[in-house]
């Protein structure tokens, strides 16, 4: 979200606009979660 931040800057609104817009439908037509990447991918423990 580095470019959100800095149409926010700038005073750039009609970018920020687009930008979320963008972030929302690339969530919604993949499913994926907005911060996916940045949370830790559980440990799996042995069985037994």
């Amino acid at each position: 979200m580095r470019l959100l931040r800095l149409a926010v800057e700038i005073q750039r609104w009609d970018l920020a606009a687009h930008t979320i817009v963008l972030a929302s439908a690339k969530v919604l037509k993949d499913g994926e979660r907005p911060y996916g990447r940045k949370t830790k991918a559980k440990k799996r423990r042995p069985k037994g």
